[in-house]
């Protein structure tokens, strides 16, 4: 099930890409944003599609199966990955343009832009240098969230979203490894860290509370594995989505009354929102994203990558 309107438009200018008519969707999209706020979106997006002269039939076959999920979330991640803060927000030859700039100054930048690529040299006072924030590495202590020696040499910083598929790739692949091979053997402290893109990830918030509410029975890291291991199947974009935590939690043996009035309560919001701003601190722009011993490793890299890394540090480099 779809969510909110942007994730409703995201889908259709997509769906209506698959038709090689992006660009007639996108303008239908931002001319109708406020009905779209208002009414059905689905059903608006694909009576769009019909009186836009898309072929019906298949744009509604894309929009219930979301075909376009993965293209969706890996422009999120890349948006991110490369300093996107928040929309619109423009690149323009490598150049980060951020917000709604007066349609003279746009003009003027690429103006400016132009005239570099002839002369080489940029026109003065037309575009600012951005300056590049210190990335904040001061993490504060975890006591739940945290498996290993705490004397260890090494200690790994995981910034990850419970339903970022890419996290699950992580997960899957790559953690048994790290884990078996460093936090097992007492060289690698790990802590983990909520970063929830609520934007495209509704269900991730909650996830994260779930894990918290469970690690209050002793329970963090098993419910961090199964919130993973049913991600897709289970509750991805189910809006029932908290009442399969629920049922985790009996699943795995834990008071079920008092995780249930943790996870009503909202006990831990506050706790995943100070590690989403944490990691906006720290330069976290999409997940999953390490600090190795404070050196960044980003995406659902290989165990080659950690182990290059983590070897590295052991030996003293």
């Amino acid at each position: 099930m779809l969510g909110n309107t942007s994730v409703i438009a995201s889908f259709a200018g997509q769906c209506a890409a698959e038709q090689d008519q992006f660009w007639d969707m996108h303008d239908w999209l931002f001319t109708n944003a406020s009905s779209l706020k208002s009414g059905n979106g689905v059903d608006m997006v694909k009576e769009a599609a019909r009186n836009l002269g898309l072929d019906g039939e298949a744009f509604d076959v894309c929009m219930d199966n979301q075909s376009p999920k993965d293209l969706i979330n890996e422009d999120f991640e890349e948006g991110r990955k490369f300093g996107a803060r928040g929309t619109p927000t423009f690149f323009i030859n490598g150049r980060i343009i951020g917000g709604l700039l007066p349609t003279e100054q746009f003009i003027g930048i690429i103006d400016a832009l132009l005239a570099e690529s002839e002369s080489g040299e940029l026109p003065q006072g037309v575009i600012e240098p951005t300056p590049t924030p210190t990335p904040d590495l001061d993490f504060e202590e975890e006591t739940v969230t945290v498996m290993g020696d705490e004397d260890a040499p090494v200690t790994i910083v995981e910034f990850s979203d419970y339903q970022c598929p890419f996290c699950l790739r992580y997960f899957q692949e790559t953690m048994p490894l790290v884990k078996s091979t460093y936090v097992d053997t007492g060289k690698v402290r790990y802590v983990f860290k909520d970063f929830p893109i609520t934007s495209i990830h509704p269900q991730a918030p909650k996830a994260a509370e779930s894990a918290e509410c469970a690690g209050e029975q002793d329970s963090y890291w098993e419910m961090h594995d199964r919130l993973f291991q049913g991600q897709q199947e289970e509750w991805n974009n189910n809006p029932d989505a908290v009442n399969v935590f629920k049922s985790y939690a009996e699943e795995l043996g834990l008071d079920t009354e008092a995780f249930n009035e943790c996870l009503d309560s909202g006990r831990y919001a506050d706790d995943v929102a100070t590690d989403l701003n944490e990691g906006g601190r720290a330069g976290v722009t999409g997940t999953p994203t390490f600090f190795i011993n404070g050196q960044k490793l980003v995406g659902a890299q290989p165990f080659e990558a950690f182990q290059a890394i983590i070897d590295a540090q052991l030996e003293g480099e």
